[in-house]
């Protein structure tokens, strides 16, 4: 891997002259790396200038990570609210079809683990204030926290001579503190397998928490494909077994879309570990329950009110955006009600169009949202929904991508990650916090935030 290190003329006044070739050491030092298409490894684009936030958005953002963990632990648990809500879906979409047949496949109540983040943007109000709108809440495969963790600790590095501070984040370490603390709890002796996707890319972040769970923790782990686990998984009176070791926690790194169920293998897979005792991290049931049909269901206080407080309900609904389904009635700002779809078309720069399954990478904007609209039958109509875009403050930042410093207008999007642990569906919560941060600057020419795409980078909160 070669890698062109310049010095950036912008900002002197922030950047130590060395710092772009220091930052490029330490993630490199510290994992903050991945895998390149072509097998090569280079470091994870990160901001090099912190962001200076508003710190109501912050502890807002971070308080309603916890709020919004109990709530869909609910909602996993209502399974006719699951099959009402999603009954047209699971006809669309054999993604979602399938993950009701593995769910249909559970051996009995299970305890439930959450490793999540719950992702949300600074909106600008109409009072001037700036708040949190969620994006969506991450119940699966909830990435990078190790790496967001090092970017923490490089902006501290090199900030060792200023006066700057920063809002920890040891996001990485909660991670895998919440994971033990929850097999501990569960009284489990089994190993803790990681499934994870063929052609992985973000493998080092991964790798970082399993060394915690061994040496930190004393935990036993393997990884293994859905489709290794399909072919060699096998279940003894009841326990799922893999390659010799029974499995008491299945830890999906994978799994959210449709592309990492590759042969029916992979789908046996899933059955296999909600037909036994292993505990998945998500059940399929807490799957379902993230998909963006029910976020969108969600976004009503009257709605949130059958599974939290009338006062956690009104917090909440004030950090959703509007939504509609594409053939659903929607009424504008105007007054004037239309289709959802027909709206959309007209004002195109307002909403995002999004696949109703979890995962990121997969939405339209633009003249690709229109594109989308217009050769989308009504069958087809049902797998997706519509999502207000957040308008936020744009502000500067200059962001290191291949050991190369670029000055950006940039915006933000700032997701607290979570930890809890429930003994049984209908038991409080041993344990629900949030712990440390993923925060993604992009470029404000950008519409999507994945960083492993490359169309953000690792951002750390400046108090």
């Amino acid at each position: 891997m070669t890698l062109n290190l310049v010095r950036m003329p912008l900002k002197m006044n922030e950047l130590n002259h060395h710092s772009p070739k220091e930052a490029l050491e330490f993630l490199l030092a510290h994992g903050a790396v991945r895998y390149t298409d072509t097998g090569q490894v280079t470091h994870l684009p990160c901001s090099l200038t912190p962001w200076k936030p508003d710190l109501g958005f912050v502890t807002e953002t971070e308080e309603l990570t916890t709020l919004y963990t109990e709530m869909y632990h609910r909602v996993a648990q209502d399974d006719d609210f699951l099959h009402t809500e999603l009954e047209k879906a699971r006809q669309a979409d054999e993604f979602i079809e399938r993950l009701f047949q593995a769910k249909s496949k559970e051996s009995g109540p299970k305890p439930s683990i959450y490793l999540n983040r719950n992702d949300c943007m600074p909106a600008n109000l109409s009072d001037g204030s700036i708040w949190p709108k969620q994006v969506e809440m991450n119940l699966m495969a909830s990435a990078l926290g190790e790496a967001s963790s090092v970017v923490y600790r490089m902006h501290r590095f090199l900030s060792q001579h200023t006066e700057r501070r920063f809002k920890e984040n040891y996001a990485g370490r909660g991670l895998a503190r919440g994971l033990a603390e929850a097999y501990k709890a569960m009284n489990a002796t089994g190993i803790i397998l990681l499934l994870i996707p063929v052609g992985e890319v973000s493998v080092f972040d991964q790798r970082i928490t399993e060394t915690r769970l061994v040496e930190e923790h004393g935990l036993k782990t393997m990884r293994a494909s859905l489709e290794e686990l399909g072919e060699q998984g096998e279940i003894r009176a009841g326990d799922l077994y893999f390659c010799g070791h029974q499995v008491s926690v299945a830890y999906f790194r994978t799994g959210y879309s449709p592309r990492h169920y590759l042969s029916e293998a992979a789908w046996n897979a899933r059955n296999l570990i909600e037909e036994s005792t292993a505990v998945s991290v998500p059940s399929a049931r807490t799957q379902l329950a993230n998909t963006k049909l029910i976020q969108l269901v969600l976004s009503t206080e009257e709605v949130l009110s059958k599974f939290v407080s009338a006062e956690v309900a009104a917090r909440l609904a004030r950090s959703c955006v509007a939504f509609t389904k594409l053939d659903a009635p929607f009424t504008g700002i105007d007054g004037t009600t239309e289709l959802g779809r027909d709206h959309a078309l007209k004002n195109p720069d307002d909403w995002v169009l999004k696949p109703h399954r979890e995962g990121g990478g997969n939405n339209f904007f633009g003249q690709e949202l229109i594109r989308e609209l217009e050769h989308m039958n009504a069958r087809q109509s049902e797998a997706f929904i519509l999502m207000e875009k957040i308008r936020q403050p744009v502000f500067d930042s200059v962001r290191m991508v291949e050991g190369q410093a670029i000055p950006c207008r940039c915006f933000t999007e700032l997701g607290f990650f979570g930890t809890a642990f429930y003994e049984a569906p209908d038991a409080q919560a041993r344990e629900n916090i949030a712990n440390g941060y993923l925060l993604r600057t992009k470029d404000e020419s950008m519409d999507e935030g994945l960083v492993l795409g490359g169309f953000s980078f690792l951002d750390t909160i400046q108090l």
